[in-house]
């Protein structure tokens, strides 16, 4: 079968596309260029047109796994733009769904060790790269949601309530929530995402 033909750009992002794919089955030590490749339908040097190895095609999907995370949170925000709280809770569902909708994305970022082996290669540090888990500055979803916790704890609660304990309980609860719903740690349900929905919109959640 003849190989296709890709404007450059297209083909970096079916590289990326297809990468994820793969590297969710087949994890850091299963993962190649060449399989990318392979998958891509194109000649096996086409990749390295784009990324000089392995480590930073796998870089490349992390920040477009962690850009197109932080958008879902950045948008459910901008839905109640006068309203922290309301923030707050569309934030958290959208973290929710984000998750269950992409459940490769959270693998990768969080249930796997894939960025792990890409540190201890040594890509990361040679290459001058930041590690894209922590380095997105306003732009990674943990400051996006540590900012909306922020808007909310100074224009609903003052200073009665301690941010560190907030963030950790928001967190942990939407993060504990996606990751159940993502293993089947909730048997037989198939309404797990509105039974979320109702946590986070009941005034229990926030007081």
């Amino acid at each position: 079968m003849p190989k296709q033909s890709y404007h450059h750009n297209d083909l970096k992002a079916e590289l990326i596309e297809k990468g994820l794919k793969i590297l969710d089955e087949e994890g850091y030590d299963g993962f190649s260029l060449r399989k990318v490749a392979k998958a891509c339908n194109v000649s096996q040097t086409a990749p390295y047109r784009h990324f000089k190895n392995k480590d930073e095609l796998i870089v490349a999907i992390s920040l477009k796994a962690l850009q197109s995370f932080n958008r879902s949170l950045e948008h459910a925000v901008e839905k109640h733009p006068a309203d922290p709280k309301s923030q707050l809770r569309e934030m958290g569902f959208a973290y929710i769904q984000f998750f269950v909708e992409n459940p490769e994305y959270m693998r990768l970022i969080f249930l796997s060790d894939t960025i792990q082996k890409v540190n201890s290669a040594g890509f990361i540090e040679n290459s001058g790269t930041d590690n894209p888990l922590k380095h997105l500055g306003d732009g990674h979803p943990f400051a996006t949601f540590q900012k909306t916790i922020e808007r909310y704890k100074t224009e609903c609660t003052g200073e009665a309530v301690n941010q560190d304990e907030l963030l950790l309980y928001c967190w942990g609860l939407v993060h504990g929530i996606a990751v159940l719903i993502n293993t089947r740690g909730i048997p037989n349900r198939t309404d797990s995402l509105q039974l979320a929905k109702n946590i986070l919109w009941n005034d229990k959640f926030l007081t």
